[in-house]
């Protein structure tokens, strides 16, 4: 079944791909996805995102309080934009059997978060699960997410891994401009997929693409370390099995948040643990504003070997008391 699935979505990627490229009245409507398509296959685009101390966005910089740095040598920036560009974002849902009891409150928050976007920004919807399910794709069409999202059912295992490396190589690889992963998950891969962590990175970076996790470790955490509390010191013969269940599953949430951790950043993304699902809303909006508050920045290497090597990259923001975060690298293809 998993084979085939891994066929389908290869058809599923050619016509998406067929289906992604803009029309000549698409491109009419918008200079600025325009100039995007038309950027020179040599040049690096940098989404850049600028906060202050307090984490406030800080607006109205310009090129020249920006230095690039790839492995060390500093680059020229070649074109720079304070416009908002469209994006394609891919939303990537868990549906295990961990998260059967929310998912009304994560299909709430991604309809939250799609009409928090720009009315260009294209969207699709992914499922992970026992497989990987293109739900919908590409799309501005936010009532035509909203059907999507209420056809999703839950399964019972976690193809974390798969459905990062699909959104990548199936949705995001060909996609040129701005584009990112929304993903609601404990992050917790059941191995029963293709792909291991190092591959589904690996895609990622090679699809440039930054990835956002609202991660529900955090509220599984105290929810299991309360229980865990009220089974006392020392624990009877009884509740050994239960309470032995309870350590392992609390040390793989903090496993969990430190593979997310390193695929946010590596990215040029951003770790969400709300502590709440009430609180999801919130975070969505906070992903929103930050896709609607960075700064684009071209640049072309100055090292134009395409020999596939890695490629460390570096943001520098010249003003006081802020920090550029950017994504730390890419593949020289």
């Amino acid at each position: 079944m998993k084979r085939c699935f891994f066929c389908i979505s290869l058809l599923t990627f050619f016509f998406a791909t067929v289906s992604a490229q803009p029309s000549p009245s698409q491109s009419s409507k918008s200079s600025e996805t325009e100039a995007v398509l038309k950027i020179d296959t040599r040049e690096v685009l940098l989404p850049v995102t600028v906060r202050d101390r307090s984490g406030q966005f800080v607006p109205n910089l310009k090129a020249s309080n920006f230095s690039i740095y790839e492995d060390n040598a500093q680059q020229p920036i070649t074109s720079f934009s304070l416009k908002q560009l469209p994006v394609h974002v891919v939303l990537l849902i868990d549906t295990s059997s961990s998260v059967t009891r929310e998912i009304e409150d994560f299909k709430q928050a991604a309809m939250n978060f799609a009409a928090r976007l720009d009315p260009n920004d294209q969207l699709s919807l992914i499922k992970f699960d026992d497989k990987v399910e293109l739900v919908m794709d590409w799309s501005m069409n936010r009532n035509a997410l909203k059907r999507a999202l209420n056809r999703l059912t839950t399964g019972m295992f976690t193809n974390f891994n798969d459905a990062l490396w699909l959104a990548a190589r199936d949705q995001l690889n060909r996609i040129t401009g701005r584009k990112a992963i929304i993903v609601l998950t404990d992050g917790i891969d059941s191995g029963r997929g293709h792909k291991t962590q190092a591959q589904a990175l690996r895609a990622l970076i090679e699809a440039e693409t930054p990835v956002y996790v609202v991660s529900k470790t955090e509220i599984q955490r105290s929810t299991e370390q309360r229980e865990l509390e009220s089974y006392g010191n020392p624990v009877s013969a009884p509740n050994r099995i239960r309470v032995d269940g309870l350590q392992m599953s609390l040390a793989a949430l903090e496993q969990s948040e430190q593979w997310l951790l390193k695929l946010t950043e590596e990215t040029g993304g951003r770790l969400f643990l709300p502590k709440g699902f009430a609180e999801l809303s919130d975070v969505y909006q906070q992903v929103a504003d930050e896709l609607r508050s960075q700064y684009v920045i071209f640049y072309t290497p100055q090292n134009g070997n395409r020999d596939g090597g890695y490629r460390t990259v570096r943001v520098k923001a010249n003003c006081k008391d802020c920090r550029a975060t950017s994504r730390l690298g890419y593949y020289a293809r």
